[in-house]
């Protein structure tokens, strides 16, 4: 079977596949062998085997020719990853102008490790270095691909991309895309040390549930089904692997399935540090399925997951109770879906834990494996993503057809906040399929504005005063309302959180959203204002798709949308307070099939 790679034009003829004057094109790609079996080449794979194998075209891609005689180029992962040969995939090439020769940057999926090989002429493969496990890491690694930006228009800084799955970020479930920006000579990647995160402060450990003593043995008391109960490694019977804890293993209710129930207290300690710090999976139900900071008996402090089996930070500033006694209970009181919780690593530290793990390229549910396009000017870095999610890829409500590809994309590396970050810009001639569209101003919106029939396909541009006025709620919001029916009950709400100062997108009523518990869901980008103290969001929406641009484009978010065929109309919202300063234009798209 093939499986993801690249494909280059070799027009130096390095490879030798060349005839005459038709210049070669060579694909490098995962083989996937099902069953144990000798190649043609006379190579030996395994079952299940994943290696790297090239082939060529002399007619510019219309038919492909595997190298049979070498196949695969890279048999086998190197010392001592050999027995990770059942996760050894997606080679991205490109030439490296410098050193003059061929970079392939290839994923150890499990072990968040991408092996960077050379060639001189795509055959025959040497192993360079090594990069990771670094940042994210919740999930396998997929899809890397390494390529140079100008920071400001400058200095060259090169950009390393990553597909993470599961472990996506914060808010999503399942697939999501890093990157991490640094320097490459030709043969190693040396991140820059403000792109990469040490997510756990120094401190005290007070349990990390390492080891094979019970949960008695450690000093905690357990009621009900957690009498007697040992910490759990990461795979649940009958779930999803569990991602995301330090070490070896994390305390997990999940004992009986969901059936399980009880309660988890440990023994009583001196509050002496800022922040109480810990990782948390597992249910949503604050009031079912929780870790609470109790003292004197009162619960002060409570959290719990987000419906996923991957653990995130989370932190409780305790500086107001200096001195007083407290203890640790985790409860499990439901036996509903998601009736379980896991929790790893409680600490005590004076710094927060960082809830920021990876620089995310997007912040949405579906926008994964992404790849840039060769034999573009080097610094003109377009790239498309799978606008889809390993979540439910395999359950969205499409026939014939199955996912879609974004909008494609140009990079740049632009300093925000201090900071190399990651901007996008949607490329195309959008003027050759647009209408002239509707501008409009508002001088204050409160409460609805709305905007009746405005179509399926468009592209809007929105822009308001970063400040709302007589803000007077925790949800102080504008934004607007696109693939609606007339009666709202179908809604897709792209807007700007003023307190949390995030842009978001709230698909929870955006249509056919039952075919996976997690898919009605709302997700959120850290976005700051302008110099000039405006938000500013660019927003593409398509039959089946919402993709939002915030700011200069560094904070976008990615969505699928399964509206009826009569939602085509929007709406202005404001809630919590007044927004000033609004103005919109919305132009409609038209068909590229005609």
């Amino acid at each position: 079977m093939f499986f993801s790679g690249t494909a280059i034009i070799d027009k130096t003829n390095s490879s030798g596949f060349g005839h005459q004057r038709e210049v070669p094109w060579v694909a490098m790609y995962t083989s996937y062998y099902p069953m144990e079996q000798v190649l043609p080449s006379g190579k030996h794979v395994r079952a299940n085997q994943q290696s790297q194998s090239i082939a060529y075209s002399l007619d510019k891609g219309m038919t492909w020719v595997p190298y049979d005689a070498g196949n695969p180029v890279i048999l086998n992962p190197p010392a001592p990853y050999q027995d990770q040969f059942l996760e050894f995939r997606d080679p991205s090439v490109f030439w490296h102008k410098d050193t003059q020769q061929w970079v392939a940057v290839i994923s150890l999926a499990k072990l968040h490790k991408v092996l960077i090989y050379t060639s001189h002429n795509l055959k025959e493969w040497d192993l360079a270095s090594e990069f990771g496990p670094a940042n994210a890491v919740g999930g396998v690694w997929e899809c890397p691909s390494i390529f140079p930006l100008p920071l400001d228009g400058g200095p060259e800084k090169w950009v390393l991309m990553l597909g993470l799955n599961p472990g996506g970020p914060p808010g999503t479930i399942g697939s999501g895309t890093q990157y991490i920006v640094g320097s490459f000579n030709g043969t190693t990647f040396t991140a820059d040390s403000d792109s990469v995160y040490e997510s756990e402060p120094p401190g005290v450990i007070f349990e990390d549930f390492e080891g094979n003593k019970d949960l008695t043995a450690r000093g905690w008391t357990t009621t009900s089904d957690f009498v007697g109960m040992l910490p759990a490694n990461g795979t649940l019977a009958g779930q999803n692997t569990v991602t995301g804890f330090k070490g070896k293993q994390l305390l997990n209710t999940f004992l009986n399935g969901d059936a399980s129930t009880g309660t988890i207290t440990s023994k009583p300690f001196n509050i002496s540090h800022r922040y109480i710090n810990f990782l948390i999976g597992g249910g949503s139900n604050i009031n079912q399925t929780a870790i609470r900071l109790l003292v004197d008996g009162q619960s002060v402090h409570a959290s719990a997951g987000s419906d996923s089996e991957a653990l995130s930070w989370q932190s409780w500033d305790v500086n107001a109770l200096q001195g007083k006694s407290g203890t640790i209970e985790i409860i499990d009181h439901t036996t509903d879906a998601w009736g379980h919780i896991n929790v790893d690593e409680v600490s005590f530290s004076n710094t927060r834990a960082n809830t920021q793990v990876a620089n995310w390229l997007d912040w949405g549910p579906d926008f994964y494996a992404v790849l840039g396009w060769n034999g573009r000017p080097q610094h003109d870095r377009t790239v498309i993503a799978w606008m889809n999610n390993w979540q439910y890829g395999g359950k969205i409500p499409t026939d014939p057809w199955r996912s879609a590809m974004t909008v494609p994309r140009q990079l740049a590396l632009k300093t925000i906040h201090g900071k190399a970050t990651l901007v996008q810009e949607p490329v195309g001639k959008w003027k050759s399929i647009t209408d002239g569209g509707k501008k409009s101003t508002f001088p204050r919106v409160d409460g609805v504005r709305e905007l009746g029939r405005i179509g399926k396909t468009l592209q809007i541009d929105l822009s308001f005063s970063s400040e709302q006025l007589f803000c007077s709620s925790d949800a102080c919001e504008f934004g607007i309302a696109v693939a609606a029916t007339k009666n709202y009950t179908q809604q897709t709400r792209v807007g700007y959180n003023f307190n949390t100062q995030e842009a978001f997108l709230d698909r929870s009523q955006s249509g056919y959203v039952s075919f996976d518990t997690t898919f009605a869901s709302i997700y959120s980008a850290p976005l700051s204002p302008s110099a000039n103290g405006t938000i500013i969001l660019q927003i593409y929406v398509d039959w089946s798709s919402v993709e939002v641009f915030g700011g200069q484009g560094e904070s976008t978010i990615t969505s699928q949308i399964f509206p009826s065929a009569e939602a085509v109309y929007g709406r202005l919202f404001s809630t919590g307070g007044t927004t000033s300063n609004v103005k919109l234009a919305v132009k409609e798209l038209l068909s590229t099939w005609r």
